[in-house]
Protein backbone atom coordinates (compact mmCIF):
# COMPACT_ATOMS: atom_id res chain seq x y z
CA UNK A 1 0.00 0.00 0.00
CA UNK A 2 2.91 2.44 0.71
CA UNK A 3 3.60 2.91 -2.72
CA UNK A 4 -0.35 3.94 -3.61
CA UNK A 5 -0.24 6.32 -0.29
CA UNK A 6 -1.36 9.68 -1.69
CA UNK A 7 -4.64 7.89 -3.10
CA UNK A 8 -6.10 6.03 -0.71
CA UNK A 9 -4.63 7.95 2.71
CA UNK A 10 -3.12 11.46 2.03
CA UNK A 11 -6.04 13.60 0.32
CA UNK A 12 -6.50 15.43 3.64
CA UNK A 13 -2.81 15.68 4.90
CA UNK A 14 -2.41 19.35 3.63
CA UNK A 15 -4.87 21.78 6.00
CA UNK A 16 -2.24 24.93 5.97
CA UNK A 17 -4.19 27.67 6.98
CA UNK A 18 -7.11 25.76 8.86
CA UNK A 19 -6.04 26.37 12.55
CA UNK A 20 -6.81 26.74 15.60
CA UNK A 21 -5.01 29.85 15.58
CA UNK A 22 -7.20 30.96 12.86
CA UNK A 23 -10.25 30.71 14.90
CA UNK A 24 -9.25 32.03 17.98
CA UNK A 25 -8.01 35.65 15.61
CA UNK A 26 -12.63 35.51 15.59
CA UNK A 27 -13.35 35.10 18.94
CA UNK A 28 -12.61 39.23 19.84
CA UNK A 29 -16.46 40.12 19.32
CA UNK A 30 -17.28 37.82 22.41
CA UNK A 31 -14.51 38.58 24.56
CA UNK A 32 -11.42 37.47 23.14
CA UNK A 33 -10.39 34.64 25.54
CA UNK A 34 -13.14 32.22 25.14
CA UNK A 35 -11.04 29.26 23.57
CA UNK A 36 -8.73 28.03 25.88
CA UNK A 37 -5.27 26.93 24.52
CA UNK A 38 -4.04 23.64 25.54
CA UNK A 39 -0.52 24.86 26.83
CA UNK A 40 -2.26 27.39 29.13
CA UNK A 41 -4.68 24.58 31.19
CA UNK A 42 -2.98 22.77 33.70
CA UNK A 43 -1.52 19.36 32.87
CA UNK A 44 -3.88 17.19 33.17
CA UNK A 45 -3.77 14.01 35.49
CA UNK A 46 -3.65 10.48 34.23
CA UNK A 47 -6.70 8.72 32.05
CA UNK A 48 -9.28 6.32 34.69
CA UNK A 49 -11.59 4.10 34.41
CA UNK A 50 -15.23 4.14 35.40
CA UNK A 51 -17.81 6.77 35.25
CA UNK A 52 -21.05 7.36 33.15
CA UNK A 53 -20.73 10.57 30.76
CA UNK A 54 -23.91 12.61 30.67
CA UNK A 55 -24.15 14.21 27.17
CA UNK A 56 -26.75 16.70 25.72
CA UNK A 57 -26.84 17.09 22.28
CA UNK A 58 -29.74 19.30 20.69
CA UNK A 59 -30.48 17.05 17.79
CA UNK A 60 -32.61 13.19 18.21
CA UNK A 61 -30.88 10.98 15.64
CA UNK A 62 -32.66 10.23 12.53
CA UNK A 63 -31.89 6.43 12.97
CA UNK A 64 -29.11 4.54 14.57
CA UNK A 65 -29.08 2.77 10.97
CA UNK A 66 -25.96 4.45 10.29
CA UNK A 67 -27.37 3.82 5.89
CA UNK A 68 -30.95 4.75 7.00
CA UNK A 69 -29.82 8.34 8.98
CA UNK A 70 -29.77 11.83 6.75
CA UNK A 71 -28.05 14.34 9.02
CA UNK A 72 -24.60 14.62 10.25
CA UNK A 73 -25.28 14.74 14.06
CA UNK A 74 -26.35 11.40 14.18
CA UNK A 75 -23.14 11.08 14.36
CA UNK A 76 -22.75 11.92 17.95
CA UNK A 77 -24.60 8.41 18.63
CA UNK A 78 -23.16 6.57 15.49
CA UNK A 79 -19.41 6.36 16.20
CA UNK A 80 -20.08 5.38 19.95
CA UNK A 81 -21.79 1.80 18.17
CA UNK A 82 -20.31 1.27 15.20
CA UNK A 83 -16.76 1.20 13.74
CA UNK A 84 -16.40 1.53 10.34
CA UNK A 85 -13.77 -0.11 7.93
CA UNK A 86 -11.31 2.49 7.60
CA UNK A 87 -10.95 6.01 9.91
CA UNK A 88 -9.66 8.81 9.76
CA UNK A 89 -7.22 11.43 11.72
CA UNK A 90 -9.61 13.67 13.55
CA UNK A 91 -7.37 16.97 12.84
CA UNK A 92 -6.20 16.29 8.90
CA UNK A 93 -8.68 13.48 8.02
CA UNK A 94 -6.22 11.61 6.93
CA UNK A 95 -6.93 7.92 6.18
CA UNK A 96 -6.54 5.49 8.90
CA UNK A 97 -7.08 1.54 9.20
CA UNK A 98 -9.41 0.67 11.75
CA UNK A 99 -11.60 -2.85 10.79
CA UNK A 100 -9.75 -2.66 7.75
CA UNK A 101 -5.68 -3.21 8.23
CA UNK A 102 -5.39 -2.33 5.38
CA UNK A 103 -6.82 -1.53 1.65
CA UNK A 104 -4.73 -0.92 -2.19
CA UNK A 105 -5.91 0.26 -5.68
CA UNK A 106 -4.94 -3.57 -7.65
CA UNK A 107 -5.93 -1.15 -10.65
CA UNK A 108 -7.64 1.89 -11.30
CA UNK A 109 -11.13 -0.37 -10.75
CA UNK A 110 -10.27 -3.21 -8.25
CA UNK A 111 -9.83 -2.18 -4.35
CA UNK A 112 -8.54 -4.89 -2.03
CA UNK A 113 -9.37 -4.42 1.54
CA UNK A 114 -7.51 -6.79 4.20
CA UNK A 115 -9.10 -7.82 7.43
CA UNK A 116 -9.41 -7.31 11.53
CA UNK A 117 -9.20 -10.63 12.62
CA UNK A 118 -10.95 -11.21 15.94
CA UNK A 119 -13.84 -8.78 16.03
CA UNK A 120 -16.88 -9.75 17.10
CA UNK A 121 -20.26 -7.90 16.81
CA UNK A 122 -22.12 -6.68 20.09
CA UNK A 123 -24.45 -9.96 19.59
CA UNK A 124 -21.50 -12.60 19.53
CA UNK A 125 -21.20 -12.61 15.85
CA UNK A 126 -18.24 -12.79 14.37
CA UNK A 127 -16.94 -10.06 11.99
CA UNK A 128 -14.90 -11.02 8.54
CA UNK A 129 -15.33 -11.02 5.30
CA UNK A 130 -18.48 -12.20 4.50
CA UNK A 131 -19.99 -9.77 7.36
CA UNK A 132 -18.77 -6.85 4.69
CA UNK A 133 -20.09 -8.01 1.60
CA UNK A 134 -23.39 -8.30 3.40
CA UNK A 135 -23.41 -4.83 4.42
CA UNK A 136 -22.76 -2.97 1.34
CA UNK A 137 -25.12 -5.24 -0.22
CA UNK A 138 -27.60 -4.21 1.97
CA UNK A 139 -26.27 -0.35 1.77
CA UNK A 140 -26.87 -0.64 -1.96
CA UNK A 141 -30.62 -2.58 -2.10
CA UNK A 142 -32.17 -1.68 1.12
CA UNK A 143 -35.12 0.30 0.77
CA UNK A 144 -34.25 2.62 3.08
CA UNK A 145 -30.68 3.30 2.22
CA UNK A 146 -29.63 6.84 1.59
CA UNK A 147 -25.94 6.06 0.90
CA UNK A 148 -26.95 4.30 -2.66
CA UNK A 149 -25.89 6.74 -4.33
CA UNK A 150 -22.20 6.62 -2.23
CA UNK A 151 -21.95 3.45 -3.78
CA UNK A 152 -23.16 3.38 -7.31
CA UNK A 153 -19.42 2.76 -8.56
CA UNK A 154 -19.45 -0.33 -6.70
CA UNK A 155 -19.95 -3.40 -9.66
CA UNK A 156 -19.56 -6.10 -6.97
CA UNK A 157 -18.09 -6.98 -3.02
CA UNK A 158 -16.97 -10.09 -2.87
CA UNK A 159 -15.28 -12.13 -0.05
CA UNK A 160 -11.74 -12.91 -1.58
CA UNK A 161 -10.60 -14.40 1.60
CA UNK A 162 -11.88 -15.10 5.32
CA UNK A 163 -10.66 -11.58 6.10
CA UNK A 164 -10.47 -9.78 2.42
CA UNK A 165 -13.15 -8.18 0.49
CA UNK A 166 -12.15 -6.51 -3.37
CA UNK A 167 -14.55 -4.08 -4.72
CA UNK A 168 -14.85 -4.47 -8.82
CA UNK A 169 -15.58 -1.06 -9.88
CA UNK A 170 -17.51 0.04 -13.00
CA UNK A 171 -14.89 3.40 -12.98
CA UNK A 172 -12.25 4.40 -11.95
CA UNK A 173 -12.64 6.16 -8.16
CA UNK A 174 -10.27 7.84 -6.14
CA UNK A 175 -13.09 8.43 -3.20
CA UNK A 176 -13.93 4.95 -2.19
CA UNK A 177 -11.62 4.60 0.74
CA UNK A 178 -13.04 7.35 2.21
CA UNK A 179 -16.56 6.41 1.09
CA UNK A 180 -15.46 3.22 3.33
CA UNK A 181 -14.99 5.51 6.12
CA UNK A 182 -18.01 7.71 6.27
CA UNK A 183 -21.89 5.70 6.16
CA UNK A 184 -21.49 3.11 3.81
CA UNK A 185 -18.09 2.01 5.85
CA UNK A 186 -20.24 1.58 9.36
CA UNK A 187 -20.43 -1.82 9.47
CA UNK A 188 -23.76 -3.14 11.15
CA UNK A 189 -24.50 -7.31 12.57
CA UNK A 190 -25.91 -9.10 9.12
CA UNK A 191 -27.47 -11.54 12.24
CA UNK A 192 -29.52 -7.84 13.67
CA UNK A 193 -30.52 -7.44 10.41
CA UNK A 194 -31.61 -10.84 9.50
CA UNK A 195 -33.83 -11.00 12.92
CA UNK A 196 -35.19 -7.34 12.45
CA UNK A 197 -38.50 -7.37 10.74
CA UNK A 198 -38.21 -6.07 7.16
CA UNK A 199 -34.53 -5.77 8.08
CA UNK A 200 -35.11 -2.73 10.10
CA UNK A 201 -32.69 -1.66 12.29
CA UNK A 202 -33.48 1.99 13.42
CA UNK A 203 -34.08 1.23 16.78
CA UNK A 204 -32.05 -1.97 17.52
CA UNK A 205 -28.29 -1.10 16.67
CA UNK A 206 -25.35 -3.97 16.68
CA UNK A 207 -22.48 -2.71 15.70
CA UNK A 208 -18.63 -3.52 16.57
CA UNK A 209 -18.20 -0.16 18.64
CA UNK A 210 -16.83 0.39 21.33
CA UNK A 211 -20.17 1.06 23.00
CA UNK A 212 -23.06 -1.33 23.38
CA UNK A 213 -27.09 0.07 22.76
CA UNK A 214 -29.21 0.08 26.00
CA UNK A 215 -32.14 1.98 25.23
CA UNK A 216 -33.50 5.18 22.71
CA UNK A 217 -36.40 6.96 24.37
CA UNK A 218 -37.08 9.46 21.51
CA UNK A 219 -36.74 12.93 21.62
CA UNK A 220 -35.26 12.71 25.02
CA UNK A 221 -32.48 10.12 26.18
CA UNK A 222 -30.09 7.43 24.49
CA UNK A 223 -28.31 4.67 26.63
CA UNK A 224 -25.21 2.89 26.24
CA UNK A 225 -22.89 0.53 27.84
CA UNK A 226 -18.95 -0.16 27.65
CA UNK A 227 -18.75 -2.92 24.88
CA UNK A 228 -16.45 -5.53 27.40
CA UNK A 229 -14.92 -7.46 24.44
CA UNK A 230 -13.98 -4.45 22.62
CA UNK A 231 -11.24 -5.58 19.62
CA UNK A 232 -9.19 -2.49 20.46
CA UNK A 233 -7.79 -0.21 23.74
CA UNK A 234 -10.92 -0.35 25.89
CA UNK A 235 -12.92 2.52 26.39
CA UNK A 236 -12.59 4.44 29.94
CA UNK A 237 -16.20 4.81 29.98
CA UNK A 238 -18.45 2.79 31.61
CA UNK A 239 -22.01 4.11 30.23
CA UNK A 240 -22.81 7.26 28.26
CA UNK A 241 -26.00 9.02 28.67
CA UNK A 242 -26.96 11.35 26.11
CA UNK A 243 -29.80 13.63 26.63
CA UNK A 244 -31.91 14.99 24.02
CA UNK A 245 -32.60 19.17 24.48
CA UNK A 246 -33.06 20.94 21.74
CA UNK A 247 -33.26 24.44 23.13
CA UNK A 248 -29.38 25.26 23.66
CA UNK A 249 -29.12 27.75 26.07
CA UNK A 250 -31.09 24.92 28.29
CA UNK A 251 -28.64 22.81 27.10
CA UNK A 252 -25.73 24.90 28.30
CA UNK A 253 -27.60 25.43 31.74
CA UNK A 254 -27.71 21.52 32.22
CA UNK A 255 -23.68 21.45 32.31
CA UNK A 256 -22.91 24.78 34.11
CA UNK A 257 -25.93 23.25 36.87
CA UNK A 258 -23.59 19.77 37.20
CA UNK A 259 -26.71 17.96 35.42
CA UNK A 260 -24.59 16.97 32.42
CA UNK A 261 -20.81 16.62 31.78
CA UNK A 262 -20.82 18.07 28.30
CA UNK A 263 -23.11 19.62 25.59
CA UNK A 264 -22.21 19.12 21.75
CA UNK A 265 -23.23 21.02 18.97
CA UNK A 266 -23.33 24.46 20.45
CA UNK A 267 -23.59 28.18 18.56
CA UNK A 268 -20.95 31.26 19.56
CA UNK A 269 -24.02 32.23 21.64
CA UNK A 270 -23.11 29.76 23.84
CA UNK A 271 -19.91 30.53 24.45
CA UNK A 272 -20.58 33.91 25.48
CA UNK A 273 -22.82 32.41 27.96
CA UNK A 274 -20.17 29.54 29.28
CA UNK A 275 -17.71 32.61 29.50
CA UNK A 276 -19.39 33.42 32.54
CA UNK A 277 -19.24 30.47 34.30
CA UNK A 278 -15.06 29.77 35.88
CA UNK A 279 -16.70 26.43 36.09
CA UNK A 280 -16.60 25.59 32.91
CA UNK A 281 -15.02 25.39 29.65
CA UNK A 282 -15.95 26.17 26.30
CA UNK A 283 -14.15 25.27 23.27
CA UNK A 284 -14.57 25.85 19.51
CA UNK A 285 -12.64 23.66 16.83
CA UNK A 286 -12.38 23.99 13.14
CA UNK A 287 -14.94 22.56 10.85
CA UNK A 288 -16.23 20.92 7.61
CA UNK A 289 -19.86 21.36 8.39
CA UNK A 290 -21.24 24.78 6.96
CA UNK A 291 -24.21 26.59 7.12
CA UNK A 292 -26.26 26.71 3.19
CA UNK A 293 -29.50 26.09 1.60
CA UNK A 294 -30.51 22.96 -0.88
CA UNK A 295 -32.68 23.97 -3.83
CA UNK A 296 -35.11 22.06 -5.64
CA UNK A 297 -34.27 23.71 -9.18
CA UNK A 298 -36.48 21.24 -11.13
CA UNK A 299 -38.98 22.26 -13.95
CA UNK A 300 -41.83 24.04 -12.12
CA UNK A 301 -39.80 25.76 -9.25
CA UNK A 302 -39.18 29.21 -10.12
CA UNK A 303 -35.50 28.49 -8.35
CA UNK A 304 -35.04 26.51 -12.15
CA UNK A 305 -34.05 29.73 -13.35
CA UNK A 306 -30.21 30.44 -12.80
CA UNK A 307 -31.05 33.97 -12.45
CA UNK A 308 -32.98 33.48 -8.93
CA UNK A 309 -30.29 31.10 -7.58
CA UNK A 310 -27.83 33.79 -8.22
CA UNK A 311 -29.85 36.83 -7.12
CA UNK A 312 -30.49 34.94 -3.61
CA UNK A 313 -26.67 34.45 -3.51
CA UNK A 314 -25.55 37.93 -4.68
CA UNK A 315 -28.26 39.13 -1.72
CA UNK A 316 -26.52 37.39 1.05
CA UNK A 317 -23.61 39.58 3.22
CA UNK A 318 -21.62 36.63 4.15
CA UNK A 319 -19.31 38.05 6.83
CA UNK A 320 -22.01 39.60 8.64
CA UNK A 321 -24.18 36.12 8.72
CA UNK A 322 -20.79 34.53 10.00
CA UNK A 323 -20.01 37.52 12.58
CA UNK A 324 -23.94 37.44 13.65
CA UNK A 325 -24.50 33.58 13.89
CA UNK A 326 -21.29 32.78 14.54
CA UNK A 327 -19.83 35.14 16.57
CA UNK A 328 -16.29 35.09 13.80
CA UNK A 329 -15.57 32.12 14.70
CA UNK A 330 -16.73 30.69 10.98
CA UNK A 331 -15.48 31.97 7.79
CA UNK A 332 -17.99 33.97 5.58
CA UNK A 333 -17.26 32.89 2.20
CA UNK A 334 -19.29 31.00 -0.18
CA UNK A 335 -17.45 28.08 -0.59
CA UNK A 336 -18.39 24.39 0.57
CA UNK A 337 -15.10 24.12 2.22
CA UNK A 338 -13.13 25.95 5.03
CA UNK A 339 -10.88 28.54 3.42
CA UNK A 340 -7.25 26.90 3.92
CA UNK A 341 -8.57 22.84 2.92
CA UNK A 342 -6.99 21.86 0.25
CA UNK A 343 -9.91 21.42 -2.30
CA UNK A 344 -11.33 24.95 -1.71
CA UNK A 345 -10.05 27.51 -4.62
CA UNK A 346 -9.29 30.50 -2.80
CA UNK A 347 -9.83 32.86 -6.12
CA UNK A 348 -13.45 31.56 -6.27
CA UNK A 349 -14.28 30.75 -2.23
CA UNK A 350 -15.63 35.00 -2.69
CA UNK A 351 -17.44 34.72 -5.83
CA UNK A 352 -20.39 35.87 -4.90
CA UNK A 353 -20.06 39.03 -2.95
CA UNK A 354 -23.09 41.40 -1.16
CA UNK A 355 -24.66 42.93 -4.20
CA UNK A 356 -28.13 43.83 -3.75
CA UNK A 357 -28.56 45.97 -6.73
CA UNK A 358 -27.37 43.17 -8.85
CA UNK A 359 -29.65 40.65 -6.73
CA UNK A 360 -32.66 42.88 -8.32
CA UNK A 361 -31.79 43.09 -11.73
CA UNK A 362 -31.39 39.88 -12.15
CA UNK A 363 -34.80 38.91 -10.57
CA UNK A 364 -36.08 41.57 -12.96
CA UNK A 365 -34.74 39.95 -15.78
CA UNK A 366 -36.18 36.64 -14.46
CA UNK A 367 -39.73 38.11 -14.49
CA UNK A 368 -39.75 38.76 -10.74
CA UNK A 369 -39.52 42.95 -11.14
CA UNK A 370 -42.04 42.86 -7.88
CA UNK A 371 -39.84 39.95 -5.91
CA UNK A 372 -40.48 36.64 -5.54
CA UNK A 373 -41.87 33.81 -2.48
CA UNK A 374 -39.65 30.84 -1.75
CA UNK A 375 -41.25 28.22 0.08
CA UNK A 376 -38.89 27.16 2.69
CA UNK A 377 -38.50 24.06 4.94
CA UNK A 378 -35.79 25.27 8.43
CA UNK A 379 -35.31 23.57 11.31
CA UNK A 380 -36.95 24.21 14.52
CA UNK A 381 -34.69 24.87 17.26
CA UNK A 382 -33.40 28.33 18.74
CA UNK A 383 -30.36 28.80 16.97
CA UNK A 384 -31.97 27.58 13.21
CA UNK A 385 -34.82 30.13 13.97
CA UNK A 386 -32.30 32.84 14.55
CA UNK A 387 -30.49 31.89 11.26
CA UNK A 388 -33.68 31.71 8.99
CA UNK A 389 -34.62 35.16 10.41
CA UNK A 390 -31.59 36.55 9.90
CA UNK A 391 -31.41 35.29 6.56
CA UNK A 392 -34.62 35.83 5.72
CA UNK A 393 -33.51 40.15 6.35
CA UNK A 394 -30.84 40.08 4.01
CA UNK A 395 -32.57 38.42 1.22
CA UNK A 396 -35.74 40.67 1.82
CA UNK A 397 -33.38 43.66 0.78
CA UNK A 398 -33.45 42.41 -2.94
CA UNK A 399 -37.13 41.46 -2.74
CA UNK A 400 -36.91 37.74 -1.87
CA UNK A 401 -39.00 36.67 0.78
CA UNK A 402 -39.30 33.58 2.11
CA UNK A 403 -42.42 31.31 3.30
CA UNK A 404 -41.01 29.40 6.05
CA UNK A 405 -42.10 25.92 7.57
CA UNK A 406 -39.96 24.94 10.60
CA UNK A 407 -39.49 21.38 12.05
CA UNK A 408 -37.60 19.16 13.67
CA UNK A 409 -34.63 17.82 11.10
CA UNK A 410 -35.68 14.27 9.95
CA UNK A 411 -39.13 16.01 9.50
CA UNK A 412 -38.10 18.59 7.79
CA UNK A 413 -35.88 16.88 5.02
CA UNK A 414 -38.72 14.11 4.91
CA UNK A 415 -40.83 17.29 3.67
CA UNK A 416 -38.50 18.91 1.27
CA UNK A 417 -36.25 16.03 -0.39
CA UNK A 418 -38.78 13.00 0.05
CA UNK A 419 -42.47 14.48 -0.68
CA UNK A 420 -40.73 17.58 -2.65
CA UNK A 421 -42.66 20.42 -0.55
CA UNK A 422 -41.51 23.49 -1.34
CA UNK A 423 -38.66 25.27 -2.69
CA UNK A 424 -35.65 24.93 -0.50
CA UNK A 425 -34.28 23.40 2.83
CA UNK A 426 -32.02 26.06 4.96
CA UNK A 427 -29.78 23.46 7.30
CA UNK A 428 -26.46 22.65 8.07
CA UNK A 429 -24.92 20.23 5.59
CA UNK A 430 -20.96 19.05 4.76
CA UNK A 431 -18.83 16.40 7.04
CA UNK A 432 -17.81 14.35 4.07
CA UNK A 433 -14.43 13.06 4.36
CA UNK A 434 -13.69 13.64 0.58
CA UNK A 435 -14.57 16.61 -1.06
CA UNK A 436 -15.57 14.85 -4.97
CA UNK A 437 -18.26 12.73 -2.12
CA UNK A 438 -19.32 15.56 -1.10
CA UNK A 439 -20.02 17.68 -4.35
CA UNK A 440 -21.96 14.28 -5.43
CA UNK A 441 -24.50 14.11 -2.04
CA UNK A 442 -25.38 17.01 -2.49
CA UNK A 443 -25.42 17.49 -6.92
CA UNK A 444 -25.51 14.17 -8.35
CA UNK A 445 -29.18 13.46 -9.83
CA UNK A 446 -29.14 9.99 -7.70
CA UNK A 447 -28.33 12.34 -4.44
CA UNK A 448 -30.19 11.97 -1.35
CA UNK A 449 -30.55 16.21 -1.06
CA UNK A 450 -30.75 16.82 -4.75
CA UNK A 451 -34.54 17.61 -4.42
CA UNK A 452 -34.68 18.29 -8.53
CA UNK A 453 -32.83 14.71 -9.04
CA UNK A 454 -31.35 16.25 -12.08
CA UNK A 455 -27.03 17.33 -13.07
CA UNK A 456 -26.19 20.58 -14.90
CA UNK A 457 -24.61 19.96 -18.49
CA UNK A 458 -21.34 19.43 -17.62
CA UNK A 459 -21.45 18.60 -14.11
CA UNK A 460 -20.93 15.21 -14.72
CA UNK A 461 -17.94 15.30 -16.39
CA UNK A 462 -16.66 17.49 -13.77
CA UNK A 463 -17.50 14.75 -11.19
CA UNK A 464 -16.02 11.74 -13.16
CA UNK A 465 -12.81 13.60 -13.21
CA UNK A 466 -12.68 14.37 -9.50
CA UNK A 467 -13.60 10.68 -9.09
CA UNK A 468 -11.10 8.92 -11.76
CA UNK A 469 -7.88 11.36 -10.97
CA UNK A 470 -5.38 9.89 -8.65
CA UNK A 471 -2.92 12.37 -8.41
CA UNK A 472 -3.49 14.50 -6.11
CA UNK A 473 -2.56 18.08 -7.90
CA UNK A 474 -4.46 16.78 -11.36
CA UNK A 475 -7.07 16.49 -8.64
CA UNK A 476 -6.87 19.51 -6.61
CA UNK A 477 -7.07 21.59 -10.05
CA UNK A 478 -10.24 19.28 -11.06
CA UNK A 479 -12.47 19.91 -7.96
CA UNK A 480 -11.16 23.92 -8.39
CA UNK A 481 -13.11 23.76 -11.54
CA UNK A 482 -16.00 21.69 -9.70
CA UNK A 483 -16.33 24.87 -7.06
CA UNK A 484 -16.57 27.11 -9.97
CA UNK A 485 -19.11 25.50 -11.93
CA UNK A 486 -21.74 24.83 -8.65
CA UNK A 487 -20.98 28.82 -7.55
CA UNK A 488 -21.43 29.85 -11.59
CA UNK A 489 -24.86 27.78 -11.44
CA UNK A 490 -25.73 28.58 -8.18
CA UNK A 491 -26.57 25.09 -7.29
CA UNK A 492 -27.31 25.99 -4.00
CA UNK A 493 -27.39 29.00 -1.46
CA UNK A 494 -24.29 29.09 1.21
CA UNK A 495 -24.02 31.15 4.16
CA UNK A 496 -21.08 30.48 6.20
CA UNK A 497 -18.68 27.14 7.55
CA UNK A 498 -19.20 26.83 11.01
CA UNK A 499 -17.01 25.71 14.00
CA UNK A 500 -17.42 22.74 16.52
CA UNK A 501 -18.35 24.77 19.77
CA UNK A 502 -19.02 22.00 22.70
CA UNK A 503 -19.61 23.34 26.76
CA UNK A 504 -18.23 21.12 28.79
CA UNK A 505 -17.26 20.34 33.02
CA UNK A 506 -13.22 20.64 33.40
CA UNK A 507 -13.82 17.00 34.15
CA UNK A 508 -14.40 15.28 30.74
CA UNK A 509 -10.53 14.98 29.28
CA UNK A 510 -9.72 13.77 25.21
CA UNK A 511 -12.72 14.87 23.76
CA UNK A 512 -12.15 15.35 20.21
CA UNK A 513 -15.09 16.88 17.98
CA UNK A 514 -12.67 16.36 14.98
CA UNK A 515 -12.71 18.47 11.54
CA UNK A 516 -16.30 16.62 10.41
CA UNK A 517 -18.18 16.91 14.30
CA UNK A 518 -18.46 13.47 14.50
CA UNK A 519 -16.58 12.30 18.04
CA UNK A 520 -15.90 8.82 19.15
CA UNK A 521 -16.15 9.13 22.79
CA UNK A 522 -13.54 5.89 23.19
CA UNK A 523 -11.10 7.73 24.85
CA UNK A 524 -13.21 10.17 27.02
CA UNK A 525 -12.42 9.52 30.53
CA UNK A 526 -13.52 11.35 33.34
CA UNK A 527 -11.42 12.93 36.33
CA UNK A 528 -12.75 11.69 39.93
Amino acid sequence: MEEKKDVTTNFYGRLPNLTRRSLMAGTAALGGTLLVPAMARAQAPQPRTGGTLRVVMPYNPASLDPIAGRNNPDFNALLMLYDALISFDPKTLELQPMLATSWEFADPTTLVVKLREGVEFHDGEPFNADAVVFHIDRCRNYEKSNVKSDLTVVEKCEATGPYEVTFKLKFPDASLPATLADRAGCIVSPASVKAAEGGNVDRNPVGTGPFKFVEWQDNTLIKLVRNTNYWGDAPYLDAIEARIINEHNTAVRAVTAGEADIALNMSAQQMAVAKRDPNVVAEATPSMIYYSAFLNYGKGSPLADVRVRQAMNWALDRPVLNQVLWGGLGGGNCSMFPSGFWANDPETENYYTLDVDRAKSLLKEAGFANGIEIETHTWADQAAVQRQEVVSAQLAEAGIRLKVTPSQPAQAMQFFLNEKKGHMLLSPTGGNPDPATAYDRHFAATAYRNAAKLELPGYRELADASLNTFDFAARQQVLYKMQRFVLENALHLPQFTSAGIIVRSPKVHNFDFSLLQRPRFHKVWLEA
